[in-house]
């Protein structure tokens, strides 16, 4: 196993088995075809060809959208095509910055493969003994990767909020850490990536941070989503990274990008181009 192992998991995904979503001739996602076909029996929503799904240009506004998609996507969660409804709507948009199109059930975005916005914070603790970074463990009731590692704060984007709101939000909720103390987290790129997973295609963007935490400072996790959390040197971190599949699977990215912003992964060592090339798709 290796690094270069953990980024083509995220890289994994057969074109041929999709076809486009669009809206306003622009391509927003990626819907299978097997999908698309279901999409057929909503002529007055979407049109379905054998090249591409469009939304019907009747739909000419992001509220009258939103609206007629969700009607549609209800219809198929009742019908069972669109488990681990969440209540949550995210923004469609190709752009972070763009205005979105219309906003989307975060369970069906997935089978229209449009892309997705989150956060991921490196929580980071420099003591004497050298750095550290704390890790949470995922509940096992979770929806998806139960039980896998992850960081101490990561979220999924939903519509309404900006990312240094949603950041201090799920800050709170996922491990307690103060409004005031979340807020001095260092905004330090973004990773992407595009890949199939159970629950469809996944095409993200997740914006890192870096926040520097207190000696004495531990994590309480107040949704119930954590099962626990640990605080590991940052170089024991990288090596179950680089030996398991333990951590959640987008997780490994950050890590990455983490080291090599540290310097733990150098221009000599092993690989070290296509790591950095595969931390972001190339657009």
């Amino acid at each position: 196993m290796s690094y270069l192992d953990r980024i083509a998991v995220c890289r994994h995904w057969d074109p041929e088995a999709y076809r486009p979503f669009a809206i306003d001739g622009a391509t927003l996602g990626r819907v299978a075809h097997g999908f698309a076909r279901r999409l057929e029996a909503y002529p007055e929503v979407f049109a379905v060809s054998d090249r591409a799904v469009t939304l019907a240009p009747e739909l000419g506004d992001f509220e009258t959208r939103s609206a007629a998609v969700r009607e549609v996507l209800l219809e198929l969660k009742a019908q069972g095509e669109i488990p681990l409804w969440r209540d949550e709507d995210y923004p469609v948009l190709r752009r972070w910055g763009d205005p979105p199109v219309l906003k989307m059930e975060r369970a069906a975005v997935p089978h229209f493969g449009v892309r997705s916005f989150g956060v991921h914070l490196n929580g980071l603790v420099r003591g004497a003994d050298g750095l550290k970074l704390w890790v949470a463990k995922r509940a096992r009731d979770k929806q998806t990767a139960p039980g896998k590692l992850d960081h101490i704060v990561a979220g999924g984007q939903p519509y309404g909020l900006g990312v240094a709101e949603n950041l201090i939000k799920e800050a709170r909720e996922e491990a307690g850490i103060p409004a005031a103390l979340a807020a001095t987290a260092v905004p330090v790129g973004a990773v992407s990536y595009r890949c199939e997973r159970p629950e469809g295609l996944r095409d993200d963007v997740l914006f890192c941070y870096d926040l520097d935490l207190p000696e004495d400072f531990t994590p309480v996790n107040e949704d119930g989503e954590v099962e626990s959390f640990a605080l590991w040197p940052i170089t024991e971190v990288l090596a179950r990274i680089r030996d398991t599949d333990d951590f959640k699977f987008n997780v490994n990215l950050v890590v990455l990008d983490l080291a090599l912003r540290l310097g733990l992964i150098a221009p000599d060592d092993p690989g070290y181009q296509e790591i950095l090339e595969g931390l972001r798709l190339a657009e």
